[in-house]
């Protein structure tokens, strides 16, 4: 099995952020800004040896490709954020792809998302997200090529992977039909979609592949920690509101929080072969550097729950990791001062177990 960790390029400055967010604005803004939230709140997470880096160094991408081929990390997932020509935080795939000496495989997850500014309790529309006509596709296509035929660029069958984290958009079909023509044009055997959901159960799985799926999907992938946390959350609703509402005074904390350990049990509890699914994997979660307390957390599992699940996909063809460096949302596989180089060593352990 092939282990691929997405992968957050928001760590150099670009224009857009400067005007945004504003001079100088990266990830590490809100990382180093957090505060604990609660008795037991552990923020802000600090980088192992101060390492604030920046990704437009090249010095850090060959410290990253050298640590996740240490931890037997397959490769990483880039997002890949494109608005109909308009490219964004763009530098450090580029950047890899003027480096084919460093070995890091990867492939691209199009965050086809609009971007808002709601971190700070508000919902304004920084860059809209729009998919155009058959010529903005051919433009888009262009710039993926080079990427598509690196060595290092994950393919399935002679399929290049693309990832796309929002599937509802009406062009969708008939874009990635034609993504998947010129890849056929290009010497590729087409092009592989993989489309994410958060949809845990088999009746709405099988209802997507007989009346959702396009000609290139061939990949569903299930994202953690969001399908465990949807399973959790329809079990909570049976709970009557009045002894939810009474646990949540007793608590005395503001901040949702939600236990890892009764998530990954539920993630293998709940689990299911199929050959059209990838599944995913997380370690813990904190959002609150981003939201505050409107944020939410997720405390660790322990290395037995992580070992148990990973036994249950042991058979399948690739899992999913968020995140290598979700540094702001708490998931990260980078060395940390509290947790050191853990969740590596446990991967580590696993795959050669």
């Amino acid at each position: 099995m092939k282990l691929f960790a997405y992968y957050l390029p928001q760590f150099h400055c670009i224009k857009e952020n400067d005007e945004w967010w504003g001079k100088g604005f990266t990830e590490w803004v809100n990382v180093k800004k957090a505060k604990p939230l609660y008795k037991g709140h552990q923020q802000p997470k600090l980088p192992l040896n101060d390492n604030y880096y920046n990704l437009t160094d090249i010095s850090t991408m060959k410290w990253q490709s050298k640590l996740m081929n240490e931890y037997k990390v397959d490769g990483l997932i880039f997002y890949h954020y494109y608005f109909t020509g308009k490219k964004l935080l763009e530098k450090p795939a580029e950047m890899l792809l003027k480096n084919p000496d460093i070995k890091m495989n990867f492939f691209f997850c199009w965050a086809n998302h609009s971007w808002y500014r709601s971190w700070e309790g508000s919902k304004t529309l920084l860059m809209e997200q729009k998919y155009g006509k058959e010529k903005d596709w051919e433009k888009h296509f262009e710039y993926l090529l080079p990427f598509f035929k690196d060595k290092r660029y994950e393919k399935k069958d002679n399929k290049p992977l693309l990832m796309v984290f929002n599937s509802d958009f009406k062009e969708k079909k008939d874009m990635f039909a034609y993504f998947n023509k010129k890849c056929l044009e290009n010497g590729f055997d087409g092009i592989c979609t993989i489309e994410t959901y958060q949809i845990p159960d088999k009746e709405k799985i099988e209802d997507f592949y007989q009346n959702e799926k396009g000609i290139t999907t061939e990949f569903l992938h299930l994202r953690e920690p969001g399908t465990s946390k949807e399973i959790y959350a329809t079990k909570l609703s049976a709970i009557p509101r009045r002894i939810v509402n009474k646990l949540k005074q007793v608590s005395g904390n503001a901040v949702r929080t939600y236990d890892g350990n009764a998530l990954f049990k539920l993630m293998s509890k709940n689990y299911y072969h199929d050959a059209r699914i990838i599944r995913g994997l997380f370690f813990e979660w904190d959002n609150t550097p981003r939201h505050s307390y409107r944020g939410y957390v997720i405390t660790p599992p322990n290395k037995n729950n992580f070992m148990n699940y990973m036994d249950t996909l042991k058979n399948e063809d690739y899992l999913f990791i968020n995140a290598w460096n979700e540094w702001a949302e708490g998931m990260m596989l980078e060395p940390t001062i509290q947790n050191k180089y853990k969740y590596l060593e446990w991967i580590k352990e696993w795959k050669e177990k």
